[in-house]
């Protein structure tokens, strides 16, 4: 059973160069640059969570996909079994988070990286601004 939905080409490779959460507007946005000099935006509004490791000065992103509900909860199942009893993602089990994305319509975007900056967004939708 595939867990892939989508993948954002316009990703593969570029700089990450600044990355905002704004917890208050449940937004996250982040801004990249590609090798050929040109910025690519990505913003997710309706953020539930964001978690992000091996964050460096000069993060190059592989690229971004988006998965299934259920392909997020086996593939990240150790780490959310270490946070959700510390309340990340804000939920009480496993099933509870699995309830709450389906009836809020959160969707899960993964970032795999270059060099850096990995790891996982949760929010209702992603737009990305290109030139």
């Amino acid at each position: 059973m595939s867990t892939l939905i989508q993948s954002f080409e316009n990703l593969h490779d570029n700089k990450v160069l600044r990355c905002c959460a704004d917890f208050e507007a449940h937004t996250l946005h982040m801004d990249t640059r590609t090798e050929a000099g040109e910025n690519v935006s990505v913003h997710f509004t309706g953020l539930m969570a964001h978690w992000f490791e091996n964050v460096i000065q000069d993060n190059i992103l592989f690229g971004m996909d988006e998965i299934t509900v259920n392909g997020f909860l086996e593939q990240y199942k150790d780490l959310l079994g270490r946070t959700i009893p510390y309340g990340f993602p804000a939920c009480c089990g496993i099933e509870e988070l699995r309830r709450r994305m389906e009836q809020e319509h959160i969707r899960v975007f993964v970032i795999d990286s270059s060099l850096g900056l990995c790891g996982f967004v949760l929010a209702q939708e992603v737009e990305l601004q290109c030139p």
